[in-house]
């Protein structure tokens, strides 16, 4: 889904097929009851079939809301090709009879308030009663980083919602389906950048005594990095100080991701001044300022680097919008 808002009222199953394929990745959409109190194969009427879809690109993830009677969604291994997304597809549940998610030999019955996991890369099964209530969300595994392969490694398995992250990555995604039309600019890309750290909170908790992982040091510093990003000071050394390590370990930690510290550190400030600098409320504020609150308080060198980084001024960026 490449952007915009999709709403279908009364969709019948051919039109909510069409917008699970589009959201998503090609995916086939059946009208079998999905209760197990109706049975395997127990057919509804095609004209009695009716759902509400609500969609929205939210950031760097694509969000959906599915209301409405029960079906069957597969995605099987003809519909699947090397030219699709690498996605992971998070459906929470809130529905009354439970759902059946089948993926990889593993089965469960996901009950309302349940989470459950799918790689859109291998076929998979999930079927809902009628009265579903489900928010799914489609996310690169890029966007998930390192973390990926732990996400996937859940696949089809149900995690409650009730308590801790989980409860509230829960309460959040259905925030997001009462209010996907409100989200755009600016906003839409923040709530992203919040789905995607509820995501990984939820859905890699590491076990209470567990000592970190060299992954783990680094979601912890980038964290610290952030809750701190305005402070101009932030450098390699007080970073790596305040984790306990030298600046060398912490040179070699991010060595490993793939982007230098500074590098990272340089493009989370140039992000958020872009979206500042292309936010109407913002308007009131000079470039100066817009960098200042990120941390950066050279014109000369953030010119450089906004022309550098998006091949663009930061006066070109306030006429784009």
């Amino acid at each position: 889904m490449s952007g915009g808002a999709l709403h279908v009222h009364q969709a019948t199953v051919g039109e909510l097929q069409t917008a699970a394929s589009t959201v998503l990745a090609p995916l086939a959409v059946t009208a079998p009851r999905a209760a197990a109190r109706a049975g395997v194969g127990a057919e509804v009427e095609v004209s009695a079939f009716r759902a509400d879809i609500d969609a929205a690109v939210v950031g760097r993830a694509a969000v959906a809301r599915i209301r409405g009677s029960g079906h069957l969604v597969q995605r099987s291994k003809r519909a699947i090709s090397s030219t699709d997304p690498e996605l992971l597809k998070i459906t929470l549940h809130r529905s009354p009879e439970p759902a059946v998610a089948d993926q990889g030999g593993t089965q469960s019955r996901a009950h309302s308030g349940d989470f459950v996991v799918f790689d859109m890369t291998r076929p998979y099964r999930l079927a809902v009663a009628d009265d579903c209530d489900v928010m799914a969300v489609g996310i690169s595994r890029t966007e998930l980083g390192r973390h990926a392969n732990t996400v996937a490694a859940q696949a089809a398995r149900r995690l409650p919602a009730d308590s801790g992250a989980q409860a509230v990555l829960a309460a959040f995604l259905q925030g997001l389906g009462r209010h996907l039309d409100e989200l755009a600019g600016p906003a839409q890309a923040h709530a992203g950048d919040a789905l995607v750290s509820l995501l990984l909170a939820a859905f890699t908790a590491t076990e209470p005594g567990r000592m970190d992982t060299a992954t783990e040091l680094v979601d912890r510093i980038r964290v610290y990095v952030l809750a701190n990003i305005s402070d101009p000071s932030l450098s390699v050394d007080s970073v790596a100080a305040a984790h306990g390590i030298s600046a060398r370990q912490l040179h070699r930690l991010f060595h490993r991701t793939g982007i230098p510290f500074a590098a990272w550190l340089r493009g989370e400030r140039l992000d958020r001044i872009r979206r500042d600098l292309r936010d109407p409320a913002q308007d009131g504020r000079t470039t100066a300022a817009v960098a200042a609150r990120w941390g950066l308080h050279d014109p000369r060198h953030l010119a450089r680097a906004l022309k550098s980084q998006y091949g663009t001024t930061a006066r070109d960026l306030r006429r784009e919008r």
